[in-house]
């Protein structure tokens, strides 16, 4: 008796063995790590950091993103982390909360300080504008410096100095599907310089004379415009371009359209080139991000449209990344946690001329 029970237990434990071992279900898991695997990093891994500016009062939240960020796709690419805080901000930030920011990334995170020279309201503005603008048109003289810092400084700060692609993510962000691929391999792979998620029309009433500085900056710099230049995603139509390129433009012509930064991965060169860099100077003289509250989003449509073609701006839309609680867009995929919507995203074609 004791004997037949023994061969019973055996069987059935083989039984339970054969199940575990030949289930689909262990296949797919299988064949799912394995598709994973074959993008994990060889040491060729493209010369790029992921970076995010993240106030005191923001860190609980830069925590979770950046948990979500790995979980989804960094813990197998490993890119680097720069953490940008306003000068002296850094010593707000308690032990424990970079003990913790240093285990989810696995000592891949930096500090780094932005000086109150690229923060502060520089000297050559005039401050009674200034404290005009906070009352007539709102936000805070700290969101103005973000928006400038994201306009023209981040890019020339020491901290990114060594590499060559810079990927911007905000503390309030979130990605619903795993991510199985480098997105920055895959700029590279296509030939694109840079790569967005999200296109929607900005707002003018904080920026209403943005599109007239930058008509007068086009006619101003004509000579440095490349031939393929993309106006047609920031113009309305081939009217709304010519009186842009004449000096002539405003928010009429203005589209409104504009890549949604809070994520965006580009290549330095795109900010280094000459055309960009005066654009931005002019920007800055010109005092909008002050006197007015200009907005970094629509400056790199502005800056972007004026100097790449359309096929080097490359749209991500299998990630169902989403910032604060706004409305995004979910891929129909079996690695996304969210609702699929069946909406399309729009793209950098959508404005262009027929």
């Amino acid at each position: 008796m004791a004997a037949s029970r023994a061969r019973l237990y055996l069987f059935f434990g083989l039984f339970v063995f054969a199940l575990i071992l030949f289930y689909p279900t262990g296949k797919v898991v299988t064949r799912t790590y394995r598709e994973y695997t074959a993008y994990s990093n060889t040491g060729n891994r493209p010369n790029g950091v992921i970076f995010m500016l993240m106030p005191p009062s923001r860190v609980h939240q830069a925590q979770l993103a950046l948990l979500n960020v790995e979980n989804r796709f960094n813990r197998r690419l490993q890119y680097p982390y720069v953490l940008f805080m306003v000068e002296d901000e850094i010593n707000q930030v308690s032990d424990e909360d970079k003990e913790k920011i240093n285990w989810i990334t696995q000592g891949r995170a930096t500090f780094a300080a932005v000086p109150y020279e690229s923060w502060n309201v520089p000297d050559f503005y005039d401050k009674s504008k200034v404290e005009e603008s906070l009352h007539t048109i709102g936000f805070s003289l700290g969101y103005r410096a973000m928006c400038r810092f994201y306009s023209g400084l981040f890019w020339r700060h020491p901290a990114l100095a060594q590499y060559d692609w810079l990927w911007r993510l905000d503390t309030d962000i979130e990605f619903h599907c795993d991510v199985p691929y480098d997105p920055i391999q895959r700029l590279i792979d296509a030939n694109a310089l840079v790569g967005f998620v999200q296109i929607n029309p900005d707002a003018d009433f904080v920026q209403p004379t943005l599109s007239g500085n930058v008509s007068q900056f086009l006619a101003q710099n004509a000579h440095l415009l490349p031939s393929h230049a993309n106006h047609g995603f920031v113009w309305n139509g081939r009217e709304g371009i010519e009186k842009a390129l004449k000096g002539e433009a405003g928010n009429h012509e203005w589209s409104r359209m504009t890549f949604y930064n809070n994520f965006e991965i580009s290549h330095k060169s795109v900010w280094e080139n000459e055309l960009y860099k005066k654009f931005f100077d002019f920007l800055d003289r010109a005092g909008g991000f002050f006197y007015e509250r200009w907005s970094d989003a629509p400056i790199h449509a502005f800056g972007l449209a004026m100097s790449l073609r359309k096929e080097q701006i490359l749209q991500f839309t299998d990630l169902g990344y989403q910032h604060q609680g706004w409305a995004y867009e979910c891929p129909k995929l079996d690695r996304c946690t969210c609702k699929y919507d069946e909406e399309p995203a729009r793209g950098f074609y959508d404005n262009a001329p027929a």
